[in-house]
């Protein structure tokens, strides 16, 4: 379709908006569970437009736009949470104003995007042809504020679900949105090693547990390429080793902390039970006992290939065919993967790189931002994508 496609044309008129709303968002981030002025900001900015909205869990928001009827719907989602790292990007005059935490991974963008939505949708209501419910998240990057949510929407015939996550090595302008497998499940891995303190100069009177833990950093990682097909990515690394206070001292415990990434149901199972295997036997050989704790994060995200097409299509009428790309399945991991697992959807990529605004830094870097004027992209594409959604299953 032409520039002048009427939801594009809808969601440009809320840029500036937008804008505003997400440097607001950026100066005061919050913490996983901790988001509660974000939530009211959500609320206050719901209630302004007319939508209707019901606090779930402690920090969790789900707005309903009410189209022709309500027996069909899809979902939308954003998450709220920011993380604990010191912003470095002194040039903004928006920059953190949170010692310690910022919004590093973009998701003060996502719940710009939702409210803009919400606001679009709004406009379009008497051309849903069902419902929609806007879902804003506590607590994704800890792995949590799905399962509330969840359990929300199942009293509601929702059908489909979708959300967008801006992403820093994409240009700006250009959208992924392809079917199959996008980003790994995550576990957290956490091993306990219990030794015999003991005098350096004795090492024969104790049990060291830093000598266990460091072979079972490599037979843990010896074993990755031994047990799974190498066709399959996956990933078992480690970035806690704890132990100790003195360099003569050999300690009584150590702890190791680390996260297993896989992308095939079968390699997840399989690995819980060889690292339990491998940690039992290397701690056993060097005299150690061992407590292994493996944690479920976020699910496997596997876009569903009928809703990848309609977001493939929609993107392609609202920005132009070549707006649309094929981006590599990422090791990283979205909890987004939880909605997923219960409901046909996707997760699309928004591209924000612009190495000429410095919007080239990775996630989770303290000097990570975005290129903003792929705020109202997403806007258009929740939108549209929720507009065609309830078409289709009508």
């Amino acid at each position: 379709m032409t520039p002048s496609h009427p939801v594009l044309e809808a969601a440009r008129s809320c840029q500036d908006w937008l804008v505003g709303l997400r440097q607001q968002l950026h100066q005061l981030p919050e913490l996983s569970y901790r988001e509660q002025a974000t939530a009211e900001r959500v609320k206050t900015e719901l209630s302004a437009m007319g939508v209707p909205w019901e606090a779930v869990g402690e920090h969790g928001v789900v707005a309903t736009v009410t189209g022709q009827h309500s027996r069909s719907m899809v979902a939308l989602r954003a998450d709220m949470d920011a993380l604990p790292i010191q912003e470095q990007n002194e040039h903004l005059p928006y920059r953190s104003q949170v010692p310690g935490v910022m919004h590093a991974c973009g998701h003060d963008g996502h719940v710009a995007m939702l409210l803009g939505a919400a606001r679009v949708l709004q406009q379009f209501s008497g051309s849903l042809q069902g419902s929609v419910k806007l879902c804003f998240q506590q607590a994704e990057e800890q792995g949590g504020g799905t399962a509330e949510l969840l359990a929300h929407l199942a009293a509601f015939p929702v059908q489909r679900a979708f959300a967008i996550h801006l992403w820093s090595e994409i240009e700006a302008g250009q959208i992924s949105v392809q079917a199959g497998p996008r980003m790994a499940a995550c576990d957290l891995v956490e091993i306990e090693l219990s030794g015999v303190g003991c005098h350096g100069a004795s090492p024969h009177k104790g049990v060291d547990p830093i000598a266990a833990g460091a072979a079972l950093v490599n037979n843990l990682a010896m074993m990755m390429t031994r047990e799974i097909n190498p066709a399959h990515a996956a990933s078992l690394t480690f970035g806690k080793f704890q132990s100790g206070f003195a360099g003569n001292v050999i300690p009584a415990q150590a702890l190791l902390a680390g996260t297993l990434r896989t992308t095939h149901l079968a390699d997840q199972q399989h690995l819980h039970q060889a690292i339990r295997r491998v940690v039992e036997s290397t701690a056993a050989s060097f005299r150690a006992q061992a407590q292994l704790n493996i944690r479920k994060g976020g699910s496997m995200l596997i876009n569903e290939a009928r809703s990848s097409a309609l977001a493939a299509h929609c993107a392609s009428d609202l920005f132009g065919a070549e707006a649309v790309i094929d981006f590599p399945s990422l090791m990283v991991s979205e909890n987004f993967g939880d909605f997923l697992e219960k409901y046909p959807g996707l997760m699309a990529l928004v591209g924000v790189r612009n190495e000429a605004l410095g919007a080239c830094h990775a996630h989770h870097h303290p000097q990570f931002n975005i290129d903003e004027s792929a705020l109202h992209r997403g806007v258009a594409l929740h939108a549209e994508f929720s507009l065609r959604s309830l078409a289709q299953l009508a």
